[in-house]
């Protein structure tokens, strides 16, 4: 399969030096010297020099995983000052893949960077740590509305590439969507996005749609020319080499799962749904995914096929493919952020205040009192519960953390992933959402103070973290959904400049 996921996306940056060469020997107040240091020969040698430390400064700065470093370009103005054409035409070399320009100059050369900032409508930054052209070249280009950037250090620069990669993530990421009753949401997420046209104007992303029945009956292994939604049609039904695969990855997950309470013909079917949702993404060129719980459960599908998509979510989020609950879309761009930032998966689930009586946390929903033993006085508590955690919340690179089996349905069938939060105490974790007319950005951060449910069944699965302010960040949630997806790490800079970049508002709690 070769899905292209938005964790390989890289940032094209193509650097560009513009050297000034004087044509004839004198001195005056842009030009000092004494003897062969006023020749043409001179300038030549030392535009060279320049551009060869401009080339180690930008390679040693941007030798980055998010970053491809393009080849660099060295360019000549004269002391005539004039705007040749050809300089223009080798700057915009293979321009459509570029991402961003880094350029490196000094005086009497800004004119040529605005110029071709007006001319081809490309991000343009002046190198870090500049003397004088940052603040001279950007205003001139944001004034004009040009998409211009300047980094007073190198740090600050390699963050922002950070968020222009994302927003690059964002503009190539293709939603496959599996509805049954409603294309925009679910009956359980009117949270989420009022329209997804305008997410794909505001944001980047685009949708392609499956109908739900479809990628069921895909789910067997049968002729598939057969099926009862669309007879007649080859469809992309699980097939024989797809089988001894499920088959494998079946026995893997029950073989390293520390505490596994399921059947493997039971867990086997999750594992089909999952491969077959991954065979579609393919098919459609597609690197996200969500479906609608509550529509399709109450179609009785789930229950006669015996499945839930929890596993799916799981295990496609563990290979940087975002995929959420209830047909969240909301939730799911916001994943999409989130782990394209931290590098790791991330979690989403029902995002709620711990409630407190005479200073000490109460139990609540799938919050128990064992689970607040230990934390009763802890303020400012709130909790998340999904059963769709995985095993590289803390990174795609990282080896896969411990981790149960256990049935949504209290009947056996439906395997959900188990993750112990509790044993991530003190961590930091960083929360983020887009708001439902997709104008603004909710960004917080907490720290885990517990989590429970490992070895329940059904949506019980849960992490306890503490915010700054529980009101505080209650009263600003309300505004963007239940689900407020969260990743490990502090990643809060990033998101606030993301959000910038995006032109939307940013709420920070």
């Amino acid at each position: 399969m070769s899905i292209k996921k938005g964790i390989d996306i890289k940032l094209n940056v193509r650097p560009i030096y513009i050297g000034l060469v004087h044509l004839s020997a004198f001195e005056g107040p842009c030009r000092f010297g004494q003897g062969e240091e006023l020749t043409t020969e001179y300038d030549k040698m030392t535009n060279q020099e320049l551009y060869k430390e401009f080339v180690t400064d930008v390679k040693k700065n941007l030798s980055i995983k998010e970053v491809n470093l393009m080849d660099p370009i060295y360019i000549e103005r004269y002391d005539d000052l004039l705007s040749k054409e050809a300089m223009f035409e080798k700057m915009a070399e293979n321009i459509n893949e570029v991402d961003l320009y880094l350029i490196g100059l000094e005086i009497a050369r800004g004119d040529i960077a605005v110029e071709f900032a007006q001319r081809y409508k490309k991000p343009i930054a002046i190198v870090p740590e500049n003397c004088c052209m940052i603040g001279d070249c950007i205003p001139a280009m944001r004034c004009r509305d040009l998409e211009a950037y300047g980094y007073m250090a190198w740090e600050d620069g390699i963050r922002h590439m950070k968020v222009l990669r994302v927003r690059k993530v964002l503009k190539n990421t293709n939603v496959l969507l599996a509805p049954r009753m409603n294309s925009n949401n679910s009956m359980a997420s009117d949270a989420t996005f009022i329209s997804l046209d305008t997410v794909t104007r505001s944001l980047g992303p685009r949708f392609r749609y499956i109908n739900v029945h479809e990628l069921l009956d895909q789910m067997h292994m049968v002729d598939p020319t057969t099926n009862y939604t669309i007879p007649k049609r080859t469809a992309n039904n699980i097939d024989e080499q797809d089988m001894k695969e499920i088959e494998t990855l079946t026995d893997e997950l029950m073989k390293n799962a520390i505490e596994c309470n399921m059947e493997r013909n039971k867990l086997l079917k999750s594992v089909q749904a999952f491969y077959t949702v991954k065979k579609l993404l393919d098919v459609y060129d597609c690197n996200a995914f969500s479906m609608p719980c509550p529509d399709v459960c109450a179609s009785t599908r789930l229950d006669t096929e015996q499945i839930t998509f929890c596993l799916t979510h799981s295990l496609l989020n563990e290979l940087g493919i975002p995929s959420a609950c209830e047909y969240d879309i909301g939730s799911l761009i916001s994943m999409q952020v989130l782990l394209n930032f931290s590098g790791g998966s991330a979690y989403m689930g029902n995002t709620n205040p711990i409630m407190y009586e005479n200073g000490e946390a109460q139990p609540r929903r799938v919050v128990s009192e064992e689970h607040l033993k230990n934390i009763k006085k802890e303020e400012n508590l709130y909790f998340t519960f999904h059963s769709t955690p995985n095993r590289k919340l803390k990174g795609f690179d990282k080896p896969a953390e411990s981790y149960g089996i256990q049935p949504f349905a209290f009947s056996g069938f439906g395997a959900t992933l188990r993750y112990d939060f509790s044993k991530d105490y003190g961590q930091t974790i960083t929360m983020m959402r887009f708001a439902p007319d997709c104008k603004k950005m909710f960004v917080a951060k907490g720290t885990i103070k517990g989590g429970g449910g490992f070895s329940e069944q059904n949506c019980t699965l849960s992490v306890i973290f503490q915010v700054e302010n529980q009101k505080d960040f209650f009263n600003k949630q309300i505004n963007f959904g239940n689900h407020i997806p969260l990743v490990y790490g502090d990643y809060t800079k990033e998101l606030v400049m993301l959000g910038e970049a995006l032109g939307l508002e940013v709420i920070t709690a």
